[in-house]
C-alpha cells in the first residue's frame, strides 16, 4: 500500500507538468530543461563558493574535516529552509487527505508516503550542494576511494535529519494556523520572516563566507560544542573513520523514526482540523449589488484567503513598496551614481534616464502574476461559475481587475519614488507614471491568457497551480526574458557600439511592449470567453 501511495503521488506530480494534453511531452521537456538550467546556475554558484573555501582549507590538513562539516551544515540548512513550508502543505493541507483518511488505509501509511515524497525533495536540494562542493574539493585536494564512498553514503543519511526537522516545523505551523482565528495572517507572518532571513543571508553571504575563512580555525575548534553531528560527519570523511559515520547514520535514522512517531500521533487530528472548525450561526443579511462588484469581492476573498497565493503571485507588491522606501532613503547615493554616469560621457539625456527607470520599475510587474493561476484555482468549483448565468467576459474581467487594483498602487509608489530621486521634468513624470502601469496591465492580460491556454483544474494541493503550473511559468519567463533582452541590447547597441541613440532604442523596446499588450487584450476580447466556456 505504501508503494502504491508513493506511486500515485509521483504520478500526480508528473501530471502537473504534462496536464494530459497533446503537448504534454513538450511541456515536460520544457520543465526538464528549466530544472537543468536552474540546477546548473545553483551548481555554478555553490561550486565557486566551496571552491573558495577549499582553496583556503586544503593546505591545512588537520582542518580538512571542517570543510566537509561545512558541506553537511550547508546542505542541511538550505534543504530545510526550502522545505519547511512545503512540509506543511504537503503533509497536512493536501485536498485528498479527507478522501484517503476515509479509506481503510492506516493514517501512518499515508503520512509515511507524504514524508517519502518530501524526503525526495530534500535529496534533490541536497545534491545541488553536495555535488558541486565535492567536485570543488576533488579539484583542490583530491578524494581517495574510502572518502568518496563515505561522502556518497553521507549524502544519503544527512537529508533524513533535514526532512525530519522540516516535517516537525511543518507540523508546528499547521497546529498554529489551525488554532489561529486568521490562518492566512499567521502564515503570512511566518512566510515573511522566512523571506527576510533568506534575503538577509543572500545579500550578506559573500561577506560572511570571507569572514568565516579568515577565522575558520577558531570556528572549527568551537564547532564540537554546538555542531557535534557535523563534526562527526566531517571527521568521518576526512580521516576516514567508519565508526563516526555509523554514529551519524544511526542518529539520522533515529531522528527520522522519532519524527515519524511523533507526527503519526497527531496526523489525523491536524489533517482533519480544517473540516472541524466551529462556525458561527445567526441571522444573515442579504444585500443586492452589481454583478461586477460581487465577482470582484469573490476574487479578492480568494486572494486574501491563501497565504501561498499572496506570497508567490504577489511578492512584487511587497518588494515594490520596499524598493520605493529604499530609493527615497538612498536618494543622494542614487543621484551621485547618475552624476557619475553623466561624467563618463555616456550618450544619455534626462528623458533616457526616465525611460530606463520606468523600465526597471516595470521589472517588479513580472513578479506579480495574480491572473496566471486565477482560473486554475477554481479547480473542482469551476462548474459553479460555468452553470451560473454570468457572462464569461464578466468573470475574466473581475480576475483582471483584481490584478490591476492590487498592483497599481505599489507600482505607483515606486514610480513616484523614482521621479523624486531623478527630479524629473514633466515628460519624465509622464513616462515614469504611465509606462509601469502599462506593464501592470500587460502582466495581468498576458497571465490570464496563459492560464486560459494552460489551465490546471485537477490539482490536489493549491501549490500546484500557484507554483508548478505552466501558466505561471510561461507568464513570468517571457517578461523576464524581455527585461533581459532590453538590458543586453541597451548595453551592446547603445553603450558599447553606439549603433542607436538611447532614446530611439528605448522607444523601440517600449513599442514592442505596447504591441504585446494590444495582442493580449485583443486575444482575450475575441478568444478568451470562448476558451473559458470550453474548460
Amino acid at each position: 500500500m505504501l508503494g502504491k501511495l508513493i506511486k500515485l503521488r509521483l504520478q500526480s506530480i508528473l501530471s502537473r507538468t504534462t496536464a494530459r494534453r497533446k503537448n504534454g511531452k513538450g511541456m515536460l521537456v520544457l520543465f526538464a530543461v528549466l530544472m537543468v538550467y536552474c540546477g546548473g546556475v545553483f551548481g555554478f554558484l555553490f561550486y565557486h563558493m566551496f571552491g573558495f573555501m577549499a582553496e583556503t582549507i586544503a593546505p591545512v590538513q588537520q582542518y580538512h574535516w571542517f570543510y566537509f562539516a561545512m558541506i553537511g551544515l550547508s546542505s542541511f540548512g538550505i534543504s530545510f529552509f526550502f522545505t519547511a513550508f512545503t512540509a506543511k502543505s504537503e503533509l497536512f493541507e493536501a485536498t485528498d487527505n479527507e478522501l484517503l483518511l476515509s479509506m481503510p488505509i492506516p493514517p501512518r501509511t499515508i503520512l509515511l508516503s507524504r514524508m517519502a515524497i518530501l524526503l525526495g525533495i530534500e535529496y534533490l536540494i541536497s545534491l545541488l550542494v553536495m555535488v558541486p562542493a565535492g567536485i570543488a574539493w576533488f579539484a583542490k585536494a583530491g578524494l581517495n576511494v574510502a572518502q568518496l564512498a563515505l561522502y556518497i553514503v553521507g549524502s544519503v543519511f544527512l537529508p533524513l535529519i533535514a526532512a525530519s526537522v522540516a516535517c516537525l516545523v511543518g507540523w508546528l505551523l499547521a497546529r498554529l494556523t489551525a488554532r489561529a482565528r486568521n490562518k492566512t495572517l499567521v502564515t503570512m507572518i511566518f512566510s515573511l520572516v522566512f523571506l527576510a532571513i533568506y534575503f538577509f543571508v543572500y545579500f550578506n553571504a559573500q561577506k560572511y563566507i570571507t569572514l568565516l575563512m579568515q577565522h575558520y580555525q577558531s570556528v572549527a575548534d568551537g564547532m564540537m560544542n554546538w555542531g557535534f553531528l557535523f563534526c562527526w560527519y566531517g571527521k568521518g570523511i576526512a580521516e576516514p573513520n567508519w565508526l563516526l559515520f555509523l554514529l551519524v547514520a544511526a542518529l539520522a535514522l533515529a531522528v527520522f523514526a522519532a519524527a515519524f512517531g511523533l507526527l503519526g500521533k497527531g496526523f489525523l487530528k491536524v489533517s482533519s482540523s480544517e473540516n472541524l472548525k466551529k462556525r458561527k450561526t445567526g441571522e444573515l443579511e442579504l444585500r443586492s449589488g452589481k454583478l461586477s462588484s460581487a465577482l470582484l469581492r469573490k476574487e479578492f476573498k480568494r486572494f486574501t484567503s491563501s497565504a501561498l497565493y499572496m506570497l508567490n503571485c504577489g511578492l512584487g507588491l511587497i518588494l515594490a513598496v520596499v524598493a520605493a522606501v529604499a530609493l527615497v532613503i538612498k536618494a543622494d547615493a542614487v543621484r551621485d551614481l547618475l552624476t557619475q554616469v553623466r561624467v563618463l560621457g555616456l550618450p544619455l539625456t534626462d528623458l533616457d534616464f526616465a525611460l530606463i527607470l520606468a523600465l526597471l520599475t516595470s521589472l517588479f510587474c513580472s513578479m506579480n502574476v495574480l491572473t496566471a493561476p486565477s482560473i486554475s484555482l477554481e479547480g473542482k468549483n469551476l462548474w459553479i461559475l460555468r452553470s451560473s448565468p454570468i457572462p464569461a467576459n464578466a468573470i475574466l474581467a473581475a480576475k483582471l481587475k483584481l490584478h490591476v487594483y492590487l498592483c497599481a498602487g505599489p507600482t505607483l509608489c515606486l514610480s513616484a519614488a523614482a521621479g523624486i530621486v531623478l527630479r524629473a521634468d514633466v515628460p519624465g513624470w509622464i513616462i515614469l507614471l504611465l509606462v509601469p502601469q502599462m506593464f501592470v496591465l500587460l502582466s495581468g492580460t498576458f497571465g490570464l491568457m496563459m492560464n486560459l491556454c494552460f489551465p490546471k483544474l485537477d490539482w490536489v494541493n493549491e501549490a500546484v497551480p500557484i507554483k508548478q503550473s505552466a501558466s505561471v511559468l510561461l507568464t513570468m519567463l517571457p517578461m523576464m526574458a524581455y527585461t533581459a533582452a532590453v538590458t543586453i541590447g541597451f548595453v551592446v547597441l547603445v553603450l558599447m557600439k553606439q549603433s542607436l541613440p538611447a532614446t530611439t532604442f528605448l522607444l523601440i523596446a517600449l513599442g514592442v511592449a505596447v504591441v504585446w499588450l494590444l495582442f493580449s487584450v485583443l486575444w482575450l476580447w475575441k478568444s478568451g470567453a470562448k476558451r473559458f466556456e470550453k474548460l
